[in-house]
């Protein structure tokens, strides 16, 4: 029972393995941190209230205790201040030992917004005299404070998905239990994994060629391409996968297909893939590079 519910909240062991794997290192995530709290719809965020507070919409804070109203919104706006600072400082690091224990961004800052208006109430009632716990005052700020989180944390997100993974469809943005699109990215070194261009067949293994280097994998070729999405690229020969908006021109040599790819480099291709790829050709590229058979013979 208890395995079933950690799988469903944080994802199955293999996967909750690779995703600490894929995080990348605790200097990162302090930039990320950081950086969050200076975006624009951060700052934006922690703006608005104050904007409200000293527009005369929402209620002062301090007033009840008999301060004059522009005494209590300065103290207010310090208040503010002080959390900002609090989460400047401490966001990446706390980030950094949450989600290797599969704590997702956005109940780690939920959870340090928490702490810190419950720090903040018990040092109100211990240094303001005459002050009182007010759940009604939490529940306040919850109503303005939450949203404007989430929409901070989801104009983030991509930012926060390239600096703190390796793979940033495994950073656990909003859910702990991150589903994986490109499994095969699973087995490549952290430092090697980004988009996939090529599969070569290597005897016993397979090289993966990424937008940042290659690597092998012991595997087949067959096996190495069922961890892909099918749609992304084509099994064109029995030792080579290629990603299809890789493929730049089809052509025949000696009456041999052939592809050439972005670089410039050229392989051979089986004739069955032949239609596929001159159909996808036909479609995708204003002027398709295709030679006729025969025509470089």
């Amino acid at each position: 029972m208890f395995h079933r519910l950690a799988d469903w909240l944080l994802g199955p062991p293999e996967t909750r393995r690779m995703v600490q794997a894929n995080f990348r290192s605790r200097g990162d995530f302090l930039v990320a941190g950081r950086a969050y709290m200076t975006h624009p719809v951060t700052l934006y965020g922690y703006g608005l209230p104050l904007t409200m507070l000293f527009a005369g919409l929402i209620k002062p804070e301090f007033t009840a205790l008999g301060l004059p109203e522009y005494v209590s919104n300065l103290l207010t706006a310090a208040k503010v201040g002080a959390f900002w600072l609090f989460m400047w400082a401490l966001l990446g690091h706390v980030m950094w030992v949450a989600l290797r224990r599969g704590f997702s961004v956005v109940l780690v800052v939920i959870g340090l917004w928490l702490v810190a208006v419950l720090v903040s109430q018990s040092a109100t009632l211990l240094l303001v005299p005459g002050a009182d716990w007010s759940w009604v005052r939490i529940l306040r700020q919850a109503i303005i404070t939450v949203p404007s989180t989430l929409v901070a944390i989801h104009a983030s997100a991509p930012a926060l998905r390239e600096r703190l993974g390796y793979i940033p469809e495994l950073v656990p943005i909003w859910w702990s239990n991150v589903s994986v699109q490109v499994p095969l990215l699973l087995k490549l070194p952290p430092e090697k994994r980004a988009r996939i261009r090529r599969i070569h067949a290597a005897n016993q293994y397979v090289e993966v060629v990424t937008d940042v280097g290659s690597a092998l994998v012991r595997t087949s070729l067959r096996d190495a391409v069922s961890l892909v999405p099918a749609e992304t690229g084509w099994l064109c020969h029995r030792s080579l996968w290629i990603r299809k908006d890789e493929v730049v021109a089809l052509a025949f040599q000696r009456g041999q297909p052939q592809i050439t790819d972005r670089n410039g480099e050229t392989y051979s291709i089986s004739r069955s893939s032949v239609p596929e790829i001159r159909d996808w050709l036909e479609r995708t590229r204003p002027d398709p590079m295709l030679a006729p058979e025969g025509e470089f013979a």
